[in-house]
């Protein structure tokens, strides 16, 4: 999964990443990285901490992000990502 200017996501990476947490996340312990930390990783987190754990808001990605940021000031999701969860 690469985060270019411009989107170039497909809907069931994301799904298949969520549904992999949901599978594991009670019994092992979840890494979810990308090579620098910074937008798609900590994107996919915080998909999983707003539509399967509830923590975040949910109704708009911008509300999340708002939330996430809180939580971890450094977050800093490319445009791309930003666009496609928009």
């Amino acid at each position: 999964m690469v985060d270019p200017y411009t989107p170039l996501f497909r809907l069931e990476v994301f799904q298949k990443a969520l549904e992999f947490i949901e599978r594991h996340i009670a019994h092992d312990e979840i890494l979810i990285h990308c090579n620098q930390g910074e937008s798609r990783a900590p994107s996919i987190a915080l998909l999983y901490m707003a539509k399967g754990l509830g923590l975040l808001p949910s109704e708009s990605f911008s509300a999340a992000a708002e939330a996430f940021k809180r939580l971890y000031p450094h977050y800093a999701p490319g445009r791309g990502i930003q666009i496609f969860l928009n």
